[in-house]
């Protein structure tokens, strides 16, 4: 997530082309934009799973009303504090409907479905995200309060409720909520005495996974509004059979990221991985450390804007959008990746201090953060 944020901010052009583009992109970058797409999968289906053990640990009303509460203050977030973080200005002309949103109405969402047996919630995330595609060939205008609901459940893209106000939808619920039930339905495999079956589960699900993936994306009728097609360059058909849709996410982008992440999840989980117990801090403080490595890198990228413009920056428009910045100067790839691991290292400290703090204040507001 954090490497993804950092090619925004830093990447020369980053927003001249998809760098999934087969066509346009080079193997690093599309390697570098491929791997981050199992972070909002990942963010959602994890949701699910902690869903599911605040439940068990707290009972029906109290994790339905924690969800409900949740899901309402991470959608208030995303309008607030993470938009300011995102653009620096409170300029709302445009509103963007972005993953935090996403994720918060589906824990809403949750909260009026936890009440359902978790195997019938189980099915309820597995149907939606098998057929949500049948559902690509219905498509609404860009204007309008019911080409926004539509636009909200299925179709990604900018809407014009006013001449002065548009909502671009990022992240359409049904494949979110879908993951987060999934997630919910899973959650009874997360127990101490069961960490040696989950562990090979997850490797049979993984395999399985990428199976059913290649299978269907082979057979190119259905699974990605996106169909492959092959180029006389081999790595080009290559990267156009893995160019999956994620806006909103298509079947096909849902078996390819849980392959990969049961698969990183059966690896994390064995004892022989030592540097589990350091990644999981992130974990821990997910929200936090969202909100925080934004403004880092987005205030970071403006002082070194400034700093190798200051002598014609008086001249010129100053930048501070992410769209702005990357289309004014840029780095290569490579730079990319030493500020991501740099502002890692830089807020780790941070998130362990937020961690030991929250620990003690466990009925506090920042249960939510």
């Amino acid at each position: 997530m954090a490497l993804d944020h950092v090619r925004d901010y830093f990447l020369a052009d980053a927003f001249a082309f998809p760098p999934t583009d087969p066509e346009k992109t080079y193997a690093a970058l599309f390697a570098t934009r491929f791997i981050t797409h199992i972070c909002a999968p990942g963010f959602a289906w994890l949701s699910g799973i902690s869903a599911f053990m605040y439940f068990k640990k707290n009972g029906l009303a109290k994790s339905t009303s924690y969800l409900f509460s949740r899901g309402l203050i991470l959608i208030l977030l995303e309008f607030t504090l993470i938009k300011f973080g995102w653009h620096f200005n409170v300029d709302y002309s445009t509103l963007g409907l972005l993953v935090i949103w996403a994720l918060g109405i589906s824990m809403v969402l949750l909260a009026f479905t936890s009440w359902l047996k978790s195997h019938i919630i189980f099915i309820i995330g597995l149907l939606i995200l098998i057929a949500h595609n049948a559902l690509d060939g219905i498509t609404a205008g860009d204007s309008g309060f019911s080409s926004l609901l539509w636009h909200i459940l299925h179709q990604s893209g900018m809407v014009a409720l006013t001449d002065a106000f548009k909502v671009n939808v990022l992240y359409p619920i049904l494949p979110m909520y879908g993951l987060i039930c999934l997630g919910y339905g899973m959650g009874s495999l997360f127990t101490d005495d069961s960490k040696e079956e989950r562990i090979a589960l997850f490797k049979r699900l993984s395999l399985l996974l990428f199976l059913s993936f290649i299978s269907i994306r082979l057979v190119n009728m259905y699974g990605d509004p996106t169909p492959w097609v092959s180029n006389q360059y081999f790595y080009r058909t290559t990267f156009s059979f893995l160019n999956v849709t994620k806006y909103p996410m298509s079947l096909d982008y849902v078996l390819i990221t849980l392959s990969i992440i049961f698969y990183l999840l059966s690896k994390t989980e064995s004892p022989k991985f030592k540097i589990h117990q350091y990644l999981a801090l992130f974990g821990k403080v997910s929200m936090f450390f969202y909100i925080i490595h934004i403004f880092v890198i987005h205030m970071l990228a403006i002082i070194l804007f400034i700093l190798t413009n200051f002598q014609t920056i008086e001249s010129e428009n100053y930048a501070s959008g992410v769209t702005e910045i990357t289309s004014k100067y840029g780095y290569s790839l490579w730079v990319v990746y030493i500020v991501w691991i740099g502002i890692l290292f830089l807020l780790y400290p941070v998130c362990k201090k937020y961690r030991t703090f929250k620990s003690k204040h466990p009925q506090s507001f920042l249960r939510f953060i």
